[in-house]
């Protein structure tokens, strides 16, 4: 099985071509100095059973490094969800932004050759000049209301695949977390202060278009969640086209997603998104997480409560 060391993801910009023979190669920006495989080159774990899902080994990992949902569940899921506003409320979200995310050389995100790269996160955001955690970027102060519920219930809907399939032990860590730490959670930006305008517990969604990653890890506090989205396309169906690859380098397995597959992964496991299969396509991609640094509150120096002091005592 062809696989590629964790020092040398480290040291190197690597990057994975998902295209067809008939799609052009990838190319890098100006000045980018990349080692661009084909996805082909790993093993590409795959069933197109629609009540089968798709997992790996743990292979001295505490979980799986991913689970892909049975394709009927995932469709079920987002079954209610309007999937043009979704569209809508995504790209109304890019506009916003007048520049790009910048997430370090560590984390690039490249896109199509000589178009500028569209990557948005929402969310709480811990402040590089303070302690203090924010609970969205400024520029989403002006979103209206409409694609706000758009982005709570995309969190949400997010949150029910978390808890239907996730391992036990991951739900159980994140429950203990939210009873020991009152981090901040994705909320809309409605004044009404209602649980039901709040997302239970993870913080932020990431996204852009047409866009794929160098491979990296995060520092995420528990799994997160990849899902991909085909614009132009009003309902998925269950033998739809894969679209684009999430690969995991280290242990030499690229797994395939279809426009509305939800995907759980370990963030801590090198992993990477591939340049989409075609180029005609139109593909926005999201990402789901818990920072560790929030639910740290972003303050090593803030003094243990009660009931912290006394799960670390039960720890030790």
């Amino acid at each position: 099985m062809f696989t590629l060391s964790s020092e040398l993801i480290d040291r190197e910009i690597i990057v994975f071509d998902g295209g067809n023979p008939h799609t052009p190669p990838i190319k890098p920006p100006y000045g980018v100095h990349w080692q661009s495989l084909s996805v082909r080159r790993l093993h590409i774990q795959d069933n197109i059973e629609p009540n089968i899902g798709l997992t790996a080994p743990r292979m001295g990992y505490d979980i799986s490094p991913f689970i892909r949902l049975p394709r009927q569940m995932s469709l079920d899921i987002i079954g209610e969800m309007g999937l043009q506003q979704i569209v809508v409320s995504l790209l109304a979200c890019e506009t916003l932004r007048r520049t790009t995310l910048l997430r370090g050389d560590h984390k690039r995100v490249f896109t199509d050759y000589g178009k500028p790269v569209r990557y948005t996160c929402v969310g709480p955001q811990p402040s590089r000049n303070s302690k203090l955690v924010r609970p969205h970027p400024p520029f989403m102060q002006s979103l209206p209301e409409c694609h706000w519920e758009s982005l709570l219930w995309l969190m949400k809907r997010a949150e029910i695949c978390f808890r239907t399939i996730a391992d036990s032990r991951v739900i159980s860590h994140l429950d203990h977390a939210k009873k020991l730490v009152n981090y901040q959670t994705f909320k809309s930006g409605s004044t009404v202060d209602h649980s039901k305008f709040n997302a239970e517990f993870f913080g932020g969604i990431g996204f852009g278009t047409n866009v794929f990653l160098r491979c990296h890890t995060d520092a995420d506090f528990t799994m997160s969640i990849i899902q991909v989205f085909l614009k132009g396309k009003e309902k998925y169906s269950l033998d739809d086209d894969v679209i684009v690859y999430f690969c995991f380098p280290t242990i030499g397995l690229a797994v395939p997603l279809r426009p509305g597959d939800y995907l759980l992964f370990n963030a801590r496991i090198p992993h990477c998104l591939s340049s989409r299969c075609k180029y005609e396509d139109e593909i926005i991609t999201t990402s789901t997480y818990l920072k560790t640094a929030i639910v740290g509150m972003n303050n090593n120096d803030l003094p243990l409560t009660t009931n912290q002091a006394r799960k670390l005592t039960q720890l030790k």
